[in-house]
């Protein structure tokens, strides 16, 4: 199966002064930050560090409580049995302007409780995606990451939800889609934010290779948040939303 990243389209809403918009603010009663329901997925990686070793095992998961931080309404809400399904692509430099897959000449372990699917991704980065464990009001993935092989780094962590919405399936999210909460706005629509938790993303060390990704492979998708990212701009794929992370590994 061919896969591509999510473009993450920030929509607006326009509707004070109308009834079409007395009916949206009564139905959805929050000062939006972002139209829509922006589930954050918090990313947490361990040890948490800009530079490891060969030899080194990174630890990467998204374990959190179904009370989840809506980005969108500024709210948090109790979201049960969400259809959580991780999906990452890693790229390896090596000190010229080629990439490749850095999940290739490293070792991922994933369990088989997270059903790991591994792909090969039209991004030149085959990658993996997986479904999370929903159980006594957590959420769980987790991963393990074998370094074997020098070279730096970028990962970006996502969720098969956004890729849908990014290849066009969107059918393909009904299931999520008709997930529901206590204090849901009917008419927005859910994205997943996934995160780096804590600690430097390091993104601002690796503007060279970000620079060469947006111009070769995503044709001028990457963006930030916040335009923060040296001459990125305000692309549609955020890479704070996107788990983006860079790491070196020296011998």
């Amino acid at each position: 199966m061919k896969y591509t990243l999510f473009l993450l389209l920030l929509l607006t809403i326009s509707c004070e002064g109308t009834d079409k918009g007395a009916e949206f603010k009564e139905n959805c009663p929050y000062d939006l930050r972002y139209s829509g329901h922006f589930l954050r997925v918090p990313i947490t990686i361990s040890p948490h560090q800009a530079e490891y070793n060969v030899g080194d095992t990174i630890r990467i998961s998204t374990v959190f409580s179904d009370s989840i931080e809506d980005l969108g309404t500024q709210e948090i809400f109790k979201i049960e049995n969400f259809p959580f399904k991780p999906l990452s692509l890693l790229y390896k430099f090596d000190g010229n302007e080629a990439h490749s897959s850095g999940y290739g000449p490293n070792e991922l372990q994933v369990e088989d409780i997270y059903l790991p699917d591994s792909f090969q991704s039209s991004n030149y980065a085959n990658g993996y995606n997986a479904k999370s464990i929903y159980s006594n009001g957590h959420y769980q993935f987790e991963s393990q990451l074998i370094l074997k092989e020098v070279g730096r780094y970028l990962l970006l962590f996502t969720d098969v939800y956004q890729d849908n919405i990014g290849t066009g399936n969107v059918d393909r999210n009904a299931t999520a889609d008709a997930i529901t909460f206590e204090g849901k706005c009917p008419t927005l629509p859910y994205y997943i934010c996934s995160m780096i938790d804590s600690g430097d993303d390091h993104l601002d060390m690796y503007e060279e290779e970000l620079v060469y990704l947006d111009n070769e492979v995503y044709h001028s998708q990457l963006g930030s948040i916040e335009s923060s990212i040296g001459p990125l701009g305000a692309g549609g794929i955020r890479l704070e939303w996107n788990g983006g992370f860079g790491f070196e590994v020296v011998e």
